[in-house]
């Protein structure tokens, strides 16, 4: 195999775990220390219109929750294709934060999405 195709291989496959791991570790820091509360979804938007990030794009839920005696109005951290409409009024379970400005919604798929990515990375890097 040509040598500039096996660096790309290489740094490709660093750059997959680099990633991987930090996926792992923001999800951590949105989980640690918060309450798993259920939550109502009220609606499905466009994340660039309530973003300060420029470039913000797909759709997030707006999700109704009760913390601390307090009813609250939070978006997730989700990005999704297309609007979820059908989602509204549904029920989901939610971590919630205070020190965290969006809410993490309990599943599996960072883990999951982190596994295929480190996966890719390490038979990248096999590669000879």
């Amino acid at each position: 195999m040509p040598m500039p195709l096996m660096i790309f291989y290489r740094v490709l496959g660093v750059v997959l775990l680099a990633l991987a791991v930090a996926a792992l570790w923001e999800k951590y820091r949105t989980v640690r220390g918060a309450t798993l509360l259920p939550g109502r979804i009220l609606d499905c938007r466009k994340a660039g219109s309530t973003n300060p990030r420029t470039g913000a794009g797909g759709y997030r839920y707006l999700v109704e929750v009760y913390a601390n005696g307090q009813r609250l109005e939070l978006e997730t951290n989700d990005s999704f294709w297309s609007n979820h409409d059908t989602q509204k009024g549904k029920t989901v379970l939610v971590w919630y934060n205070p020190q965290r400005p969006l809410l993490e919604r309990k599943s599996i798929g960072t883990e999951l999405l982190s596994l295929g990515m480190a996966v890719i990375g390490v038979a990248l890097l096999l590669i000879r």
